[in-house]
């Protein structure tokens, strides 16, 4: 691509209507990431023309000392310039615009008159500076960065429509449509995404920056364009660009009142390094307004009402209308100079003669710039790694030969594209097969088959019954696999029982012994006795027997061991078909053993079936009202204490607590004292504390009070004499109710303090 440098228009008041004469090469409003190099020169002119009166003014209408005057309907309005610009480094370019404008009004209204209003003149001279900081007209991806100086050289109290969009005083005050009055700075960043170097004929600009206004309202502005160039001496572009007021004081910030405008082009590489470039730009505004609604535009006329002073002090005017709707834009620029503008592409061969301007980096190219392809296979020499490629063979990206199937044979060339990796080919690239069977060498595991004989998939004689015997010599070619065969393909059965070897799984059952179908001896009953040596062939399934296939019966009591569920029963005791002891009063101690035969039903009994009396009080627990008295206490006939301080039952009632604590009530200490005397009384008893509590509250808490209750308690009798290891307490929260602890009776009696006697 030529490095021509585009040169553009201050149409329609865009902050980079120049942009070409910043060093652009591309399109007319949209700015590049390129330079012109060292010593490149350009200089140029260019312009934009509008005749229509939405161009002028918002409402199509002027004040002059309050007198409005209507526009015709067809007002022209000019934007040209003159531009300059130099390459002081092959990154580094300056340069010079000077912008020139004509507003027609063409008012009607005779006592306005045209004046100094509608006269030609200048406007601020933009001085710039691009820096190209990544890249180059021969890269994917190009960076730049620009700063422009904007002077205030522009004629005041001329025009009615602003060329940019700082120019609006920020503050409200004049507002000169042809210059800001002010100096102004302008930054920006440019990018160019050149897809030329990958073989695509397109290239992609976006540029942002910032300028700022003191007396005016700081802008952004920015800008994209998209380049198609299908001939080296042509490209079609389309671009979008505009400008956004950072500061919204006087004037409100509106995005589609602002500079924003669509331009479809084309730009022509001429001779004697000219470029020429003409578009049509169109406003995005006027789609706020399609077909220009007049009462609807003068709704907003106050709002953007800008005004200036003219040479006579006389108060003018006029909307803010920055874009007119359509206005046709051209640009002409000549350049000449640099080492990077005479040769675009870096080939070698300069512009004026290379016929191939777009030559990728690299490449070699012949007399008059087009890119040599030694060996005609599409891929140009210094790209080309393999110079020297077959005629007709496929080629990779790197111009090398391809070989799909790694046989030596190039694709385009090889006949069979496919070849098994690794097989031997002949010379068009098909696998070898030197016993013509149908299986190629590599995977012929049978090389040598003779001609005719069937084979495999590996090329061996087909076996049918996979014995190793080939077909045409099997006798028994229906062997089932896994079979030891003889020479001629049928089975071995060494112990002539009529099982093969393969599956015989017993190889030597003597003769004439019934075997099953692995060849062992039969053994109905499945007892591991075979039949011809078990003794009770008709055994239970799962019975344990002895060698001579009959049922164990480990302790003599007529009940084989698989079906005894009492296998040690004492000789000599009378068992029932399971093989346990008979147990009349079901108390589970057989009567055999039994010291108390009729015991009623349910009744807890001992290891001699007589029932429990857990403190051996001589009543049982069954009919003991009290089953924890102490060893040696006097009893009444229902096992209770006859003297009220030596019965447990009822002394742990007199056992209480503070609500929700450890402590111990006053009034239980005269009971705990009684118990201390009783203790003390009896050596040999010892006492297990429990504590118990309801359900309210979480259980952590209600184990701690009542682990805290039961301690207390013992600590109390230790600390009254009696030896600590006769006393222990344990907690066991909510967990052993004795009552419903829905209710708030059932709740109370949980709460409650048990006193077991235990036995070192």
């Amino acid at each position: 691509m030529k490095k021509i440098l585009a040169c553009s228009l201050v149409a329609a008041g865009l902050t980079f209507a120049q942009t070409g004469l910043m060093g652009g090469t591309s399109g007319i409003h949209q700015q590049n990431a390129y330079t012109l190099g060292q010593w490149g020169i350009e200089v140029g002119t260019g312009g934009d023309v509008a005749f229509d009166s939405w161009s002028l003014s918002r409402g199509g209408l002027i004040y002059k000392n309050g007198q409005p005057s209507v526009f015709h309907d067809y007002s022209g309005t000019f934007a040209g310039n003159i531009h300059a610009a130099i390459g002081l480094a092959d990154f580094l370019d300056v340069g010079l615009a000077l912008p020139l404008y004509y507003d027609h009004a063409n008012a009607k209204a005779l006592s306005l008159g045209e004046g100094d209003l509608w006269k030609a003149s200048r406007g601020d001279v933009n001085m710039w500076l691009k820096v190209r900081a990544l890249g180059d007209q021969n890269t994917l991806f190009a960076l730049a960065a620009l700063v422009d100086l904007y002077l205030p050289t522009g004629d005041v109290a001329v025009g009615v429509r602003p060329r940019h969009a700082w120019y609006l005083s920020d503050e409200g005050l004049s507002t000169n449509p042809f210059t800001s009055d002010d100096l102004n700075i302008g930054a920006t960043v440019a990018m160019t995404f050149n897809f030329l170097t990958v073989g695509a004929p397109l290239v992609w600009n976006l540029h942002a920056g910032v300028v700022y206004a003191d007396k005016g309202s700081s802008t952004l502005v920015y800008g994209t364009g998209l380049n198609y160039i299908p001939l080296s001496w042509m490209e079609a572009f389309v671009e979008f660009s505009g400008e956004f007021r950072l500061e919204s004081d006087a004037y409100d910030m509106d995005i589609m009142e602002d500079p924003m405008i669509l331009t479809p082009g084309l730009r022509f590489h001429l001779p004697w390094n000219l470029d020429f470039a003409l578009g049509l730009d169109m406003s995005i505004r006027a789609l706020r307004n399609i077909g220009y609604d007049y009462e609807d535009e003068m709704k907003n006329v106050e709002k953007y009402t800008l005004h200036y002073y003219d040479k006579n002090g006389t108060r003018v005017e006029y909307g803010y209308v920055p874009t007119p709707n359509f206005a046709g834009t051209a640009t002409l620029t000549w350049h000449f100079g640099g080492k990077n503008r005479n040769d675009s592409d870096g080939d070698g061969v300069e512009n004026e003669t290379d016929k191939c301007p777009h030559t990728p980096k690299v490449a070699t190219v012949d007399s008059v710039g087009c890119p040599i392809d030694s060996d005609a296979d599409g891929m140009v020499d210094g790209f080309d790694k393999c110079p020297n490629t077959p005629k007709g063979a496929e080629i990779d990206t790197t111009g090398c030969p391809k070989d799909s199937d790694k046989d030596g044979v190039f694709n385009g060339l090889d006949k069979c594209p496919n070849s098994v990796a690794g097989a031997s080919v002949d010379s068009t690239g098909c696998e070898a097969d030197g016993d013509k069977d149908g299986v190629i060498d590599l995977n012929d595991k049978c090389p040598n088959t003779k001609e005719g004989v069937s084979v495999d998939s590996v090329g061996c004689s087909l076996d049918a019954d996979k014995d190793g015997v080939a077909d045409e010599l099997d006798k028994c070619p229906n062997t089932k696999e896994g079979v030891s065969v003889d020479s001629v393909g049928c089975s071995l059965d060494a112990d002539k029982d009529g099982v093969a070897d393969e599956l015989d799984k017993c190889p030597n059952t003597k003769e004439g012994v019934s075997v099953d179908s692995v060849g062992c001896p039969l053994d109905s009953d499945k007892d591991g006795v075979a039949d011809n040596l078990d003794k009770c062939p008709n055994t239970v399934a799962g019975t344990a027997i002895d060698a001579a296939g009959c049922p164990l019966d480990f302790d003599k009591d007529g009940v084989p061991d698989g079906m005894d569920q009492c296998p040690n029963t004492k000789e000599g005791l009378a068992v029932d078909s399971i093989g346990c002891s008979s147990d009349l009063d079901k108390d589970g101690v057989a009567d055999g053993l039994d010291k108390c035969p009729n015991t009623k039903e349910n009744i807890p009994v001992d290891t001699t079936g007589c029932p429990l009396d857990s403190d051996k009080d001589g009543v049982a627990d069954f009919e003991d009202k009290c089953p924890n008295t102490l060893p040696g206490v006097k009893i009444d006939k229902k096992g209770c204490p006859v003297n009220r301080k030596e019965d447990l039952e009822r002394l742990k009632k007199g056992i209480a607590f503070e609500t929700g604590s450890t402590k111990l009530t006053k009034a239980s200490y005269a009971t705990l004292d009684d118990i201390i005397k009783l203790m003390k009384k009896i050596e040999a008893a010892n006492l297990e504390v429990q504590g118990h509590t309801d359900n309210t509250g979480s259980e952590k808490t209600n184990e701690k009070l009542s682990q805290g209750r039961a301690q207390a308690v013992v600590d109390y009798f230790v600390e009254k004499g009696i030896a600590p290891n006769r006393v222990r307490a344990v907690g066991f929260g909510s967990r052993m109710p004795i009552a419903d602890n829905k209710t708030k009776a059932g709740r109370a009696k949980n709460r409650r303090v048990e006193l077991v006697p235990f036995q070192q």
